[in-house]
């Protein structure tokens, strides 16, 4: 078995034994080679006589054995002297026993893997301490994609059984939730058939649909192939959440590489926007449009302009279309027929949108 606890960290705990009992403690491998101690000693053929034995127990040499079984199986054999009274050097060495063996298997625990993977997203663990809590959880670093799905407060707890149970499909999966509202997906990249991770992003939220009725979003960056990434991924993916549930309020999924000019908006300061809006729309720039035309511009704009296109959509006659884009140019002074008047009206919107995000956060 490899080790998943530090040797450093079995020795400081060897150590605190030692200073609350005045007892020496030794700990062994199964092949004899000794792996901790407050001492050093050279038991290792006799350990390896003990492990062969049938004996639970074993005393030898004024030192007490104890095996160190991990689910059913001999891994480790803890030495325990007995320079005490013998009733008292078993009892503490059983004392021992039983909390080398916990860590151990508290080591072992999937749920701990989930903890130090949380503190990782969080940027809690760095250098040399985060490979040294991998090694202790045997965590390998694999090739993962990192979804962050965003949800109400207090479904947490379904959501996570929902994506166990539809999501996760090798222990190389994780689920966890991270604070009240997002909860990640640390999904190996084998299982996601032909790399196309919006297409799996999409259908972690049409299942979350169906199958529990759950409202969520789902934001997601570049593969990740190391721990040292994964807490700029995890960021990148909370800020695709926030920038496109802003900009992008009708889409359920968003990519931090395809946020566009929506990233480079998210970052502007209030006063500047307001600087650029009173410099495009003037007097117009808090106007509001009705349905009527908010639908009308969108239509024209996912159809590249097209007006014909357009018209057909909106089932309306070419002529009608054209009436209401002449109102809207007299209106802000742009005509969004032209390229260029369409492409400055599209982020107007979108820096007044984020302005009122911005006003929102300061009331």
């Amino acid at each position: 078995m490899r080790l998943t606890v530090s040797v450093k960290k079995l020795n400081q705990i060897l150590g605190e034994l030692k200073e609350i009992s005045r007892m020496d403690f030794m700990i062994y491998s199964v092949n004899g080679e000794q792996t901790a101690g407050t001492v050093q000693e050279d038991f290792g053929e006799m350990v390896v006589q003990f492990v062969q034995s049938l004996a639970e127990t074993q005393v030898a040499q004024g030192w007490i054995y104890f095996r160190v079984e991990l689910n059913g199986k001999t891994e480790y054999v803890l030495l325990c002297n007995r320079e005490a009274e013998t009733e008292y050097a078993y009892l503490i060495g059983r004392m021992a026993l039983c909390q080398i063996r916990n860590m151990f298997l508290a080591m072992r625990d999937p749920e701990n893997k989930k903890n130090v993977l949380r503190q990782i997203l969080n940027g809690e663990i760095a250098g040399e301490k985060l490979a040294e809590k991998c090694h202790q959880v045997q965590l390998r670093p694999e090739k993962y994609m990192l979804y962050v799905i965003q949800h109400k407060t207090n479904s947490d707890a379904i959501l996570g059984e929902m994506l166990k149970n539809l999501f996760v499909g090798s222990c190389l999966d994780y689920v966890f939730e991270m604070d009240g509202t997002r909860t990640v997906l640390l999904k190996h990249i084998a299982d996601i058939q032909n790399g196309n991770y919006e297409k799996y992003a999409r259908t972690i939220v049409d299942n979350l649909q169906t199958e529990a009725m759950m409202n969520v979003w789902v934001g997601y960056g570049e593969v990740v192939d190391s721990f040292e990434k994964m807490n700029e991924a995890y960021l990148n993916a909370c800020t695709a959440l926030k920038i496109g549930m802003v900009f992008y309020g009708a889409e359920k999924v968003f990519c931090y590489e395809h946020l566009g000019i929506a990233r480079l908006i998210y970052k502007l300061p209030a006063d500047l926007c307001e600087i650029f809006l009173r410099e495009v729309l003037g007097e117009n720039m808090d106007v509001d449009f009705d349905d009527e035309t908010l639908t009308t511009i969108n239509q024209l704009f996912d159809h590249n302009l097209n007006i014909s296109e357009t018209a057909r959509q909106l089932f309306i006659h070419r002529n009608t279309l054209v009436y209401r884009l002449e109102r809207i140019e007299k209106r802000l002074g742009l005509d969004i027929r032209s390229f260029e008047d369409a492409m400055i009206f599209k982020i107007a919107m979108m820096v007044r949108v984020h302005l009122n995000e911005l006003r929102k956060e300061t009331l």
